[in-house]
This record gives C-alpha cells, structure tokens and sequence, in this order.
C-alpha cells in the first residue's frame, strides 16, 4: 500500500474565486482542505467535510500524500508507479464526491509525494486554507490510537483552525451547539475571535462556554471571551473537578453537543492529550468533531 496517502490531483480548476484567509475572516468563498488515505476513518472524516462544505458554501480540496522509499535503484519508476497507483484510487473517490457538492463548486483535488504531515500543513499555508478536516485515525502502525502520528503533526504545527473527527464519531448529536471549552488564560491570537465568531454565525449555531474550576477559583467565572463571543454565546457552564477529559467528555456526551472547540496551548491539556495513553483512550469514547484553533 501507499503508506499514510495525503490529498492532491492535480486537476485544477482556473476559476477565480477571493479565497479567505485566516487573517481575513470573511469564510465567504472559503478553502477547506480534507487529507484522505481512503481508510474507512478518513472518508467519514470526508463525508464531515463535505457536509460542512455545502453549508458553509466552501470550496473542498481533498489531498492525498505518498512516501517513496530512498533506498530503491528504480526511484523514478517506482514514483511513477505509486503516483499512478494513488491516482486511480482517487479518481474513483472523486465519482463519489462530486455527487455530494451542492454549492456548485468545484473540488479541487492535489497528489503530493512527501511526508504526510508536512505536506498537510505546508500545503493548507501556501494554499490560503481556512479550515483543516481530518480523520485521527490512518491505514499506519498508529492506527489503533486515537491521536495517530500524522494527526499528531498537524495538530501541533498547523497556522489554521483543524476540525479532527474521531472514529466513534456518528450522527445523533446537535450539529447547532458548538461548546468552547475554555481554560483562564488569555485568548492571545485575535484571529481565533473573529474565525470562530464568523464559524459560528454562518454555520447557523450558538456558541456555549465550558470551564472546569481548579480549586483556586471562585465564582462568577471570568474571562476576556465571554464579552468578545456575547453575539453568538448561548450559556456559560461551570463545572467542579479534578479530571478534566473526563469532565469535557461527560458534558459533550450529555448535552449532545455537536463541536467541541479548543485553544491549542503548550504544556496544558493538549500536550497530555497527545502523550498520555490514557487520556486518547478517554476521548476517543466521545463522538464529538473537535475543532482546535492555533495559538
């Protein structure tokens, strides 16, 4: 097999279209880019990219990457092989796609040869992506963990919003309540206000605060975001606790919410989440898309 397979065909439609950019919130003609190695998990997290497409009115790229091995004699061959290989496999992805998009739009859809993670997120830079969508599981030796190796990249190095779909994930939830669930410091990257306000807004949902109090803190629950999200925000929930997946888990699993949306931070519950075995199993019994936005 091909390896981790990321997206891209080169099949490039020359319309022009103002693309959004992170900087520029407007999600009007937006990009969302959406990694596939054909895996059951990865077109599941397609299906979620497709649908969010079509309500967002946004243009979906699919990508697709394939590693060559350095040590063959027949490189060149060899690519060529893998490259058509990949190319048909996606090609028969792209017959059911199209089907799927009722904006109008276009996919667009890119092979690239390299490693999985780096293409993704170099791509999704140079590419004026505005959202991220992929699956956290793969066809490689980490499939069997939530957080698998090229998820993990993506997670930590991404300059844009990235939506991961867990395996468990299934229909049943309520796609119009998006929770951010929130720690006390600071929001310190002004675009993640205007990305998730204008998210929010087109996407037709509220917006709930969730905050787990350390023993330290006293009510009311203060914060900078509170005010900043007042046009889209529906309730803010506090809650006491020591263990925080578990309590994020418990609250998404009994309001139904349909996002959980979280600020990536160094050495807080993002780092634990993708070092600590224990945590990954914990969240992966959710199925509640998780949106993690850069910081």
């Amino acid at each position: 097999m091909v390896g981790w397979i990321l997206l891209s065909i080169f099949a490039k439609i020359f319309i022009h279209i103002d693309v959004c950019h992170f900087e520029n919130q407007n999600l009007i003609n937006m990009n969302i880019l959406c990694p596939t190695d054909f895996s059951e998990h990865s077109l599941l997290a397609l299906d979620y990219a497709i649908d969010l497409s079509n309500k967002l009115g946004a243009r979906l790229h699919l990508i697709t990457a394939y590693s060559v091995p350095r040590s063959t004699g027949s490189f060149r061959s060899l690519d060529d092989s893998i490259r058509e290989s990949v190319g048909e496999e996606l090609g028969e992805l792209v017959n059911v796609v199209l089907p799927k998009i009722s904006t109008g739009i276009t996919p667009e859809y890119h092979i690239m040869e390299g490693n999985s993670g780096r293409v993704i997120t170099q791509f999704a830079a140079a590419n004026d992506i505005d959202i991220v969508v992929m699956g956290t599981q793969g066809k490689g030796s980490l499939s069997n963990l939530f957080i698998g190796s090229v998820a993990k990249k993506v997670f930590e190095n991404s300059s844009v919003p990235v939506i991961a779909i867990p395996a468990s994930f299934r229909e049943g939830i309520d796609k119009n309540k998006i929770v951010l669930a929130l720690d006390e410091k600071v929001i310190s990257n002004e675009n993640n206000y205007k990305f998730l306000s204008n998210f929010v807004k087109n996407y037709g949902a509220t917006l709930d605060i969730y905050h787990l109090l350390k023993p330290s803190e006293t009510l009311p629950f203060t914060h900078e975001a509170i005010d900043r999200f007042k046009d889209i925000l529906g309730e803010v929930v506090t809650e006491s606790g020591d263990e925080v997946v578990s309590s994020i888990r418990n609250y998404l699993d009994n309001t139904h919410t349909g996002m959980l949306v979280m600020v990536r931070r160094p050495h807080s519950f993002w780092s634990k989440l993708f070092t600590d075995s224990s945590t990954t199993a914990q969240l992966a019994a959710t199925k509640v898309p998780i949106m993690i936005l850069p910081e």
